[in-house]
């Protein structure tokens, strides 16, 4: 929420907390009848809701995916410390692009996104320390070392001085000034305000060799202190797995020996009075002081005021504690930690200090769980106070590859109401009875890593672009992955067909073919009620298909037959295709046949089993015989699948076939055959006894069909027979129904017409032999019939 939201409402309100972080407000019931206004502010409803929705976190969730998916397929401990920091990293770059897009956005979004880049920098300094301590090894003398350069990493605001300072000197001494100048015009890089807290900094995270460089640059870096200093810091042993020149590659007594020895040469140049004077400089006497008291591990000196403030006051107490424990107690291992911290806290009275936000609060509890090596109380606290499913799902899956089962001890003691819910997707208005359906549910005691990872891909969910991640994490989970999605598609809320297919496709992929039914049957209701809205004149003659077309289309998907009998029905009772005259000049026209071809073409596709969501299984073609019984129970359906194969002779450019198929289809009656899903003919086995006899305008439709075929000898002398037969019925039909039968003035010429042009084709055939003349499939007749046709 970028602003206070301010709703206005009638009647008293009242509230309740839904969750511990979910915030319910309601009006109250009141016997008053008088309304009283109130404009109430609502801030921080909910947490979380809109976490993924900038461009920069949903970068960092897909990174992040391709991370977790790899380390799936990872066995060893090396890719596994890899994985790590392939998550550090991303967290790294999202923060980096975050405050970097800061320098150039409005005020009103810079807020927004300093809240996010703040966050995703308090993960980056979670994970990497938690890294540290729980999944790499470091031997004594390198994990001091490696906490000493985790607050070199997390804290670059003296590397930033130290570099500034150091360019600005360099382009001095490189420019094209006279050595007389210079001496007159000397620099006094000490009087800097960022000097000596620079060097300090440098020195409390282990980088003595920066520091050294940086006191190159004092007027009297050649004095006898600053020699003395710049010596010790140029001396000092360090234990790291970088072979560089003056690092230890190997620890153990020899290295123990040096360190002793050099810290005890500190000690010993302190006490002999060799730093009281720093050419006459007291500010660089009192510095030079306090850097040399750090390198003797001097522990009376971590609560002096300069040390707070190159670490970032009260609230970067853990950075002083790591240069701490660098420089009193070296070769600490993992184990010596703990007490190590407890030492620390007796030193600086770290427990009267005031408490900052409860975000911040938490942060110290992590990394006081942290230095305490307590893994469980690390794992209950990120998932009860931290807030971010991000973190501890994808920190949890780690740790749970690297040590399988580590989590199963605190599972066993894990109360539900210690996790708090982060957020829950933004689904299709769920009523309390589809919310106890939701992912939330009771923990088992073997599923708490997924557990963390389902709260994610819930939090996911709630960003429709970043439903396919959450599948994605879902498909690596063992248990409830089917349930699971199943609820994320069923309630997501597709917005256009494209977005609609694929959430079918992926539903169809899972095997979860009631879902996808469900899904279609949204996209079908709604193309539905467009249909029955929808009238003739009122349809773009433009438009390549039609709501009823594309509504039949879902309700099959669907496996909705009610749905496809209505618009099969409501398609053929408007279509007027034969009554609409063609002018010359550009009339509109009737778009209706091409609407029931289309129509006719869909079923019959559905019904030959081209339909894109079939069911797999072992019994797959008596459950398609099944659905096109149910397809048959309306006589326009099966009317219009006889007819899309009608108009598929036609393409073939198959006459003869063609004019068979109309034939069956002008004399149907009860008992007559039908067409299954193989294509092949088949008894009906409809129960309702209810006869495919077809309407006397539907058979003028057919009729007209014929139109374009005479007059190419392509007719036999029986086809014509039967025509002129169907003809001479059917006119005799209109003519003794003609008030209930709606005729058009130019019907009966259209009949007349052809009942001349079918006996000049069965006179022909009495002298002429019979040549089957291949069609175009440009002939084929799927538009409105022309009255002028001659």
């Amino acid at each position: 929420m970028e602003g206070p939201l301010v709703v206005g409402v009638t009647g008293p309100l009242s509230h309740v907390w839904v969750s511990e972080n979910e915030l319910g407000v309601f009006r109250k019931s009141d016997a008053s009848a008088i309304p009283i206004c109130n404009n109430i502010l609502i801030e921080n409803v909910k947490w979380g809701t809109s976490m993924y929705n900038d461009e920069f976190m949903r970068r960092l969730v897909k990174s992040s995916f391709e991370v977790f998916t790899s380390l799936q397929k990872s066995s060893t401990q090396n890719s596994y410390v890899n994985h790590s920091i392939q998550y550090r990293a991303a967290l790294a770059v999202c923060s980096n692009e975050i405050f970097t897009f800061l320098k150039s956005c409005d005020e009103k979004r810079a807020a927004h996104l300093l809240t996010q880049g703040n966050l995703i920098q308090s993960l980056e300094l979670l994970w990497h320390l938690a890294e540290l301590i729980f999944i790499q090894v470091s031997p004594p003398g390198y994990l001091a070392f490696s906490l000493c350069s985790w607050f070199y990493v997390q804290s670059q605001e003296a590397a930033n001085c130290a570099r500034e300072i150091l360019d600005n000197a360099n382009k001095e001494q490189t420019g094209q000034t006279l050595l007389r100048d210079k001496l007159n015009n000397l620099k006094l890089y000490e009087t800097n305000k960022h000097f000596w807290p620079t060097v300090l900094s440098l020195v409390l995270q282990a980088r003595c060799q920066e520091a050294a460089s940086l006191l190159v640059l004092h007027s009297n870096s050649n004095g006898r202190g600053l020699r003395s200093l710049r010596q010790l810091l140029a001396s000092m042993p360090i234990a790291s797995h970088t072979e560089k020149e003056g690092m230890w590659t190997e620890y153990g007594a020899q290295f123990s020996q040096a360190w002793n020895y050099w810290q005890s040469e500190c000690e010993h140049r302190l006490s002999s009075g060799e730093f009281d004077y720093v050419g006459g400089d007291q500010t660089s006497v009192d510095y030079v002081k306090l850097i040399v008291n750090v390198l003797s591990g001097r522990t009376s000196i971590w609560d002096d005021q300069r040390i707070l403030e190159v670490t970032k006051g009260s609230r970067g107490w853990f950075f002083r504690f790591v240069s701490f424990v660098f420089y009193t107690d070296q070769l600490v291992n993992v184990d010596g930690l703990s007490g190590n911290l407890d030492r620390w806290l007796s030193l600086t009275k770290k427990e009267s200090t005031e408490p900052g936000s409860h975000f911040d609060q938490s942060i110290d509890a992590l990394i006081t769980s942290i230095f305490h090596v307590d893994l469980f109380s690390f794992v209950r606290i990120a998932s009860g106070k931290l807030c971010n499913w991000w973190f501890i799902a994808h920190f949890a899956n780690l740790l749970n590859h690297i040590y399988p089962g580590v989590l199963n001890d605190l599972q066993l003691t894990h109360k539900r109401d210690e996790i708090s819910l982060e957020s829950c997707p933004k689904l299709n208005n769920k009523s309390k009875a589809e919310f106890s359906e939701s992912l939330y549910q009771p923990v088992d005691s073997s599923s708490l890593v997924e557990f963390f990872l389902l709260g994610y891909v819930e939090s996911l969910a709630s960003e429709t672009s970043l439903l396919s991640i959450a599948l994605g994490y879902l498909d690596h989970c063992k248990s409830g992955r089917t349930r699971q999605s199943a609820l994320l598609l069923k309630h997501a809320v597709p917005v256009s067909t494209r977005a609609t297919n694929w959430f079918i496709s992926q539903a169809k992929v899972r095997e979860l073919h009631s879902t996808g039914e469900e899904i279609a049957k949204l996209n079908c209701r709604r193309f539905t009620r467009l249909s029955l809205q929808s009238n003739i004149a009122s349809m773009p003659s433009s438009s390549h298909y039609s709501p009823i077309c594309i509504a039949a289309g879902w309700a099959l998907m669907a496996r909705d037959y009610s749905i496809v009998n209505r618009l099969a029905e409501l398609s053929l009772a408007r279509d007027s295709g034969f009554m609409c005259k063609d002018t010359s000049n550009g009339a509109n026209t009737s778009p209706a046949s091409t609407e029931v071809a289309e129509l006719a073409a869909i079923i019959l596709g559905f019904c030959r089993g081209s339909s894109a969501f079939d069911v797999p299984s072992c019994n797959n073609i008596n459950n398609k015989t099944n659905e096109v019984n149910h397809l048959q129970l309306s006589p326009e359906l099966a009317f219009l699948i006889r007819y899309a194969e009608l108009q598929q002779y036609f393409n073939d450019g198959d006459g003869e076939g063609a004019v068979d198929r109309l034939i069956d289809l002008l004399v149907t009656s009860p008992g007559s055959s039908l067409i299954n899903s193989t294509g092949q003919d088949c008894i009906n086995a409809s129960t309702t006894s209810v006869g495919l006899r077809i309407p006397t305008r539907l058979k003028i439709r057919l009729l007209a069909e014929v139109r374009h075929l005479l007059g190419r000898n392509c007719l036999r002398r029986d086809q014509v027979e039967v025509l002129i037969t169907t003809l001479i019925e059917l006119r005799a039909d209109l003519d003794v129904n003609s008030n209930d039968i709606c005729t058009d003035n130019d019907i009966n010429p259209l009949l007349a017409k052809i009942h001349i042009s079918l006996a000049k084709e069965l006179a022909s055939t009495f002298f002429t032999t019979f040549n089957n003349i291949p069609m175009s499939p440009s002939l084929s007749p799927n538009s409105a019939v022309d009255t002028n046709w001659r």
